[in-house]
């Protein structure tokens, strides 16, 4: 089965903040030693870094689920919880990474090292030293931490590679290949045998290096969905130069050729205006005058295809792949191409993170009424966090959580669900009768 993933979807959620703390200072000598509650920890946040080490999505298969540390509660004695460990997912160099609700693109990793923030860890709540105030000196209540952010995700993998080999079945891509570099597609003598992109990296007789990729055939219909072609047609997108393979041998070798630009035509814009060379392959079942009257021949064909778009066809080679005709001269163009095609390479600060705004978008004060009889049950990952920090035993702590429940609207809700006085009001397991304190 293949093991070449490019598409996947994940779900993450950063940590959330760690709850403040409540607490006094006992010292000797100190009688009123004053609120010495700490703050909770940051939750961790959730960053996706490039890497050169992986080279597909296939791990994702397998987990797709990442979940950070939450932070941990403020001590005593003014003591800070400590902070969640950040989580890094790695990802291959040439990854895309889209929000599945909107679709819009977060980042596009180009290079290693390069890292994008998708969800902001939850700040942690304050101690009562920190509530203090010169009015309240002694507060008997703290903040909960913050909620973490949870997103679904798209990653989607574009190969990065110099040369990309497209063409119909059986073109002889996985051929040239093997021959222009080391790489060891599978070849056989039937349609679609290559299933997933192969990448070669061919030298030209200077030794300079350029990587090439092997996508799998494309028919009819392939920018629409039809054949192994549309899955693939992406990883060309990043090329700076098409080697567009043509078996000389065919009979329909004009319609052949069409299908191709087609296709590319129909895909995205971006791919239709890459420089592209035409390679009429398997001369060697010809001789060379039959070889030359059809490179002649395609030349004509082509000057009316590309007719007001000259300067994206960069011209017609005539190859044996198998008898390794024409390949050493074919190698010297793209080389030569490559040169007047160059891109710049992108140029990473490691201490730069993309980050858009969802990944700090938190739903804090979000909660829901649920009524059952005359019990009301309140969720809502605030309200419960109030409830969870606070002293039930304290008057004034609870005064102070049933001022922030009714600044968020959790009162007006309740009255507006039926509570009346002596409604049960059910939040985080604890219940509370409505009545004078709220």
């Amino acid at each position: 089965m293949s093991q070449f993933i490019d598409h996947v979807q994940i779900s993450v959620r950063s940590g959330d903040g760690g709850n403040g703390a409540i607490a006094w200072r006992r010292e000797k000598y100190e009688p009123l030693g004053g609120p010495a509650g700490g703050n909770g920890g940051r939750g961790a946040h959730v960053y996706i870094e490039a890497t050169n080490d992986l080279t597909t999505l296939v791990e994702f298969r397998f987990k797709a689920i990442f979940e950070a540390e939450h932070g941990e509660r403020g001590r005593t004695k003014n003591q800070h919880g400590k902070q969640g460990k950040d989580l890094v997912i790695r990802v291959p160099v040439g990854t895309l990474i889209r929000d599945r609700n909107d679709g819009h693109v977060i980042a596009d990793l180009v290079a290693p090292g390069q890292r994008a923030l998708v969800a902001q860890g939850g700040r942690g709540g304050r101690g009562n030293s920190m509530m203090a105030t010169p009015t309240k000196r002694a507060p008997y209540y703290c903040e909960p931490g913050e909620a973490g952010v949870e997103r679904q995700l798209e990653l989607e993998l574009k190969l990065l590679a110099d040369v990309g080999l497209i063409g119909l079945p059986n073109a002889g891509k996985s051929t040239l290949l093997s021959v222009i570099s080391n790489a060891k597609p599978k070849i056989a003598a039937y349609p679609f045998t290559t299933l997933e992109p192969n990448l070669g990296v061919a030298y030209d007789p200077s030794g300079k290096a350029f990587v090439v990729a092997d996508i799998p055939g494309l028919v009819e219909g392939a920018s629409s969905g039809v054949g192994l072609g549309h899955d693939f047609l992406r990883h060309i997108e990043r090329t700076r130069v098409l080697v567009h393979m043509v078996d000389s041998s065919s009979e329909t070798l004009e319609d052949d050729i069409k299908t191709i630009l087609n296709e590319l035509e129909l895909f995205s814009d971006k791919l239709k205006e890459l420089p592209r060379l035409v390679a009429l392959n398997k001369i060697d079942l010809m001789d060379a005058d039959e070889a030359e009257a059809l490179k002649q021949r395609v030349e004509k064909f082509l000057k009316k295809q590309y007719k007001g778009k000259e300067e994206r066809l960069q011209g017609v080679h005539l190859i044996s792949a198998q008898g390794q005709i024409g390949v050493r001269e074919l190698i010297s163009v793209l080389s030569r191409k490559l040169e007047e095609f160059k891109s710049p390479d992108p140029v990473v600060d490691p201490a730069i993170v993309i980050s858009d705004e969802a990944a700090s978008e938190r739903p804090d004060d979000s909660f829901s009424v649920m009524r059952k009889k005359n019990v009301f049950f309140l969720t809502g990952h605030r309200a419960e966090k109030i409830v969870e920090v606070t002293n039930l035993k304290e008057p004034e702590s609870l005064a102070h959580m049933f001022n922030v429940l009714r600044a968020m609207g959790v009162i007006d809700a309740l009255l507006q669900a039926g509570a009346s006085q002596g409604s049960e009001i059910v939040v985080n397991g604890i219940t509370f009768s409505f009545g004078d304190h709220m």
